[in-house]
């Protein structure tokens, strides 16, 4: 079964891309331009990683971040891993940490070492274009 993960970015090119990689990769992918609609889309569908920039119009990643968990722990359900997506290490990202993101992700980095850091959140044993063609 395919692993759905949630991709909140509120620039479009780099939502596309974002999505468009995962896909090659046999993910499939929801997609979000911010916390809010990111939050909108939590109520109806599911998904087993969340992929998060954190300076988003509405709803900002830390507050988005911040949100999910308290719903989680209201709830009683097992934390998503979420990963965040960011220019910088900066302030945010530290804020971020503190509300348990999984892992982080600089946006200047190859985006062939995002595979493998969601690959190891999700558990994914194999995971391939031989496995999954397109």
């Amino acid at each position: 079964m395919k692993k759905t993960i949630l991709v909140v970015e509120n620039k479009t090119l780099s939502r596309t891309i974002i999505v468009r990689i995962l896909e090659f990769h046999g993910l499939h992918c929801i997609a979000a331009e911010n916390g809010q609609q990111a939050l909108e889309l939590l109520t109806i569908s599911h998904c087993d990683l969340i992929l998060t920039d954190l300076r988003m119009p509405v709803v900002d990643g830390v507050e988005f971040i911040k949100i999910v968990r308290k719903r989680e722990k209201l709830i009683g359900n097992k934390p998503i891993p979420i990963v965040v997506l960011s220019a910088e290490r900066g302030d945010m990202v530290n804020v971020a940490k503190e509300y348990g993101i999984s892992d982080c992700f600089v946006k200047s980095a190859p985006f062939d070492k995002l595979v493998p850091k969601l690959k190891r959140l999700l558990g994914e044993i194999v995971w391939d274009r031989q496995r999954h063609p397109h």
